[in-house]
């Protein structure tokens, strides 16, 4: 319709012109929706980049300055009626209602809200004594998001912040890094702050891995003092058991245990068991704290 439009238009100004010179016609139409009014709708036409006509209400109109040659082409567009009301019907009742759909449709979109996850990591040093730390931010929608590396309320200059990447669902990832020296990474923290936040930002702390690991030693250093009790209890408990007998058809001294020494020592199943378990329970925390 609008090509067919600019045809008319085209070959009524021709006619108006009276010449066979090439000349230029641009025309644009559309609607707006405003809450609580009713909607405004708009066509205009232009002659050679400067304004010529337009459409309001029911017919067409010459635009101020325009000249006679607008004012003929003007009377001779509202001599078809019919194109006059399908031309009202289109930005007047159409194009709004078409609007109206979007709006409606994408408004569950629009107002989408969900929560950033985040996690600090460290990527291969960019050099002797320094580190890269890396803050990640995933899941979050929608797109605008604010992530810094910060050393309380100061931001840190030298923040770089990577590409937006989308996932499946709708929601983004992104990454922002800073380089800095090994032994400044203490206090740094990365704040995030995002509108599904309500207002609470959302702050990591770097260094969390050396608590984790203050924790998991004195939890060590419990265990060691622990053990000469349970050592000593589990040799209480061994003496207050009675040995059995000798056989009298087996000769003394033949099979019969030899005497603890100071150099000797001999440990119960209960003694071998609890170390047994404190080491491999050590161990498997020393590994998990080494890959991170």
């Amino acid at each position: 319709m609008p090509l067919l439009l600019l045809l008319l238009f085209g070959g009524l100004v021709q006619r108006g012109a009276s010449t066979g010179d090439p000349f230029e016609l641009q025309m644009s139409a559309g609607c707006r929706l405003h809450t609580g009014k009713a909607s405004e709708s708009f066509l205009n036409g232009a002659y050679q980049g400067s304004d010529f006509l337009s459409f309001q209400g029911n017919s067409w109109y010459p635009s101020p300055g325009a000249g006679s040659r607008a004012r003929k082409v003007c009377e001779m567009l509202n001599r078809y009626q019919d194109i006059k009301e399908i031309v009202k019907s289109l930005i007047g009742y159409i194009c709004p209602q078409f609007l109206a759909g979007i709006l409606e449709a994408g408004k569950a979109e629009l107002g989408r809200q969900v929560r950033p996850e985040a996690w600090l990591s460290a990527d291969p040093s960019p050099g002797p004594g320094r580190l890269r730390l890396v803050c990640h931010v995933s899941g979050f929608h929608p797109k605008p998001v604010r992530v810094t590396w910060m050393r309380g309320e100061q931001e840190q200059r030298g923040t770089r912040r990577g590409d937006f990447l989308p996932h499946a669902d709708g929601t983004w990832y992104l990454r922002v890094t800073l380089d800095v020296a090994a032994r400044e990474a203490a206090g740094l923290s990365c704040r995030v702050k995002h509108s599904s936040l309500g207002g609470q930002d959302m702050v990591l702390h770097w260094g969390g891995n050396s608590a984790l690991l203050t924790l998991s030693g004195l939890a060590a250093v419990v265990t060691l003092l622990a053990l000469p009790v349970v050592h000593t209890c589990c040799k209480k408990r061994s003496s207050n058991r009675k040995a059995p007998a000798p056989s009298p058809d087996s000769p003394m001294g033949t099979n019969t245990p030899k005497p603890r020494t100071s150099g000797h020592q001999l440990y119960t199943p209960q003694e071998s068991w609890v170390k047994n378990r404190f080491l491999e329970k050590l161990k498997a925390s020393l590994n998990r704290l080494w890959r991170r």
